[in-house]
């Protein structure tokens, strides 16, 4: 009998403690939703430095619409001879372009007026 209420107080301390590590992970995740998106990203500049980001881009394209979103910022390229465009989103806290989406140019149908 001394044995099972030993096991039985065991458990209960191995469930408590479940219960408070999921309550500080939660805490901690709804109070810096951003903590684990950011350790695969590339530290940020040191004070009074620039964080420059080459895309890459032909000659001749030209940067579209800017827009904030959220804690990242998505802005539109439109690529030379109508060759489509693309989208990029940026995370300005240190320059590093975290997703592309490329469009392709979009094709006359026959018939079409």
């Amino acid at each position: 009998m001394r044995a099972l209420k030993a096991f039985l107080i065991l458990m209960g301390f191995f469930i408590a403690a479940g219960f408070a590590f999921l309550g500080y992970e939660v805490y901690i995740r709804i109070t810096d939703p951003d903590r684990r998106a950011e350790s695969a990203a590339p530290p940020p500049p040191s004070p009074g430095r620039v964080a420059e980001t080459d895309l890459g881009l032909p000659e001749g394209a030209r940067i579209g619409t800017v827009v904030p979103v959220g804690n990242r910022v998505v802005f539109s390229v439109q690529m030379p001879d109508g060759t489509g465009d693309r989208l990029y989103i940026l995370d300005p806290r240190n320059g590093a372009v975290t997703a592309t989406v490329t469009t392709a140019a979009t094709l006359e149908r026959p018939g079409a007026q």
